[in-house]
């Protein structure tokens, strides 16, 4: 509500609700006969139009600066949320696709990441001094040669 424009607005409306008060409560004196019956009906009346007011600048005020404090989240929000589907679902989908189209080809996948099924000692198929110890149920690690980490192929050695 910084702004002059909102402020007029809410002046504006503030003034509507007023006026619409006031025709109401002149229908219901020029409208009903009972005194008890009318002084309900503007009673009534002047205090939902009173919250009605009330509640308008308690909105309206927050509305201003909620907006100017969630325009900037708001993309920081959607761009993550964008792109984590994205990234999650293409990124893992396709190793899964060709482990499961590996696997047939061999007996026993012996790729990064998946599981040993036959316990034994394994070495990578691109630098074979670089070896590991695996128990059954276990993950294939990343091969560590070349001081750099790398998705390997293990052969299990005989």
């Amino acid at each position: 509500m910084n702004t002059s424009y909102e402020k007029e607005r809410l002046k504006k409306t503030t003034i509507v609700y007023l006026v619409v008060m006031v025709l109401i409560v002149v229908l219901i004196l020029l409208a009903v006969q009972d005194t008890q019956v009318k002084t309900v009906a503007v009673i009534l009346v002047l205090l939902v139009g009173a919250a009605a007011i009330i509640v308008q600048w308690l909105l309206l005020g927050k509305k201003g600066d909620a907006t100017k404090m969630q325009e900037p989240v708001k993309p920081v929000q959607s761009a993550p949320k964008a792109e984590k589907p994205v990234q999650k679902a293409s990124s893992p989908v396709p190793p899964k696709q060709e482990k499961k189209e590996e696997a047939p080809k061999e007996e026993v996948s012996t790729q990064t990441g998946s599981q040993c099924e036959t316990a034994g000692v394994y070495h990578c198929s691109e630098h074979p001094d670089k070896t590991v110890n695996m128990e059954e149920g276990k993950r294939f690690p990343p091969c560590r040669g070349d001081d750099k980490g790398h998705s390997a192929t293990w052969v299990l050695e005989s």
